[in-house]
Parts: structure tokens; sequence; C-alpha cells
């Protein structure tokens, strides 16, 4: 997959790099739209300046980070996935542990802020209401029920969240023994 995915990069890259020589003519003097960052795996790897629309990025630190192997010959650049990259069992197993981690902190974090948007937004404005309302029985007594159903679901909110603060011990510790 690895392969598949270096050599579709490849591909576009020579491609572009083709048409990027072709119109190279027409790129002096063009103006630089803007500067982006090329990252893998939230490194950086190289700079890349925007014309016409197009990106224009180095090709060697691009064929760097996508694992391809390149070499010059005359004025041809060669980019060729000679470097194997294989996934092991045990590679595979550590990616699917990482994005099942990832998974359970995203998780973590929204619970985080729903309860932390309930506690200190809703439950206060409720119960202010509540107070308002106390001398209107139906419409008190319905606002201190809603106000008891919300503490209700903090409660539940922070048992998933020591369920799920339990699923990323459980992984670190897989992770840990397959790094080992």
């Amino acid at each position: 997959m690895k392969k598949m995915i270096s050599g579709v990069i490849a591909g576009v890259l020579l491609i572009g790099g083709a048409s990027a020589f072709a119109a190279s003519n027409n790129l002096i003097g063009q103006k630089v739209q803007g500067l982006f960052s090329i990252e893998k795996n939230g490194a950086k790897i190289a700079d890349a300046v925007i014309i016409n629309g197009s990106a224009y990025a180095p090709v060697r630190s691009v064929a760097e980070a996508t694992g391809a192997e390149l070499t010059v010959e005359g004025k041809k650049i060669i980019m060729s996935d000679d470097l194997k990259t294989t996934i092991t069992p045990k590679s595979a197993l550590l990616l699917n542990l990482n994005s099942q981690r990832d998974q359970v902190i995203r998780e973590i974090a929204k619970r985080e802020a729903g309860i932390q948007n309930i506690e200190s937004d809703v439950i206060p404005t409720h119960d202010q209401l509540a107070e308002e309302l106390a001398n209107n029985g139906t419409l008190g007594k319905q606002q201190l029920e809603l106000v008891e159903s919300l503490k209700k679901q903090i409660v539940e909110m922070k048992a998933e969240l020591v369920t799920l603060n339990q699923q990323l011990v459980e992984i670190d510790a897989k992770i840990s023994a397959l790094l080992k």
C-alpha cells in the first residue's frame, strides 16, 4: 500500500515536473502567490511556492519523504521506488493501534468539552431559570427536573471518560509492548 502511494505521488510529481518544465519559460517573471509548507506525519519536509495556482516544491525533499530514490542523469531527474518499504504485520498492528489511540483521544476530548459545557453554561442557566420560575409550579418543577437530568448526564459522561481512559491505557500498553 505504501509503495502504491509512493508510486502515485512520484507519478504526479513527474508529470507535474514535466509540465512545470514545459511551462518554465512562462514562469519567469511570474508573481509568487503564496508559500505552502509540505508536511509528512506532522513534520515539515519542504516549502512549496504557488505560482498561477500550481505548487512547485523541491523534488529531492518530496522524493525523500515518499521513500523514492532520486537520481539525476543529464537533464533528467529520475525517481524510483527502489527503496523497499514493506509493511510488516508488526508495523500494521502499530499503525492500527495508533489510529485507535487517536480516536480514543478525540472521544475523550469530546466528552471533556461536553462535560465542561454542561457544567459551566447549561446547568447554571437552568438553575437560574428554575429559581425564577419557583413560584410557577409546573414550569419551575420542569426546570428542576431538567437540571437533575443534566447532572445525571454528567455522571454518565464521566463514567464514559473513565472507560475511555482505561482503553487509552490499554492501547498505550500494547504500543509499548510492540516497540520493545
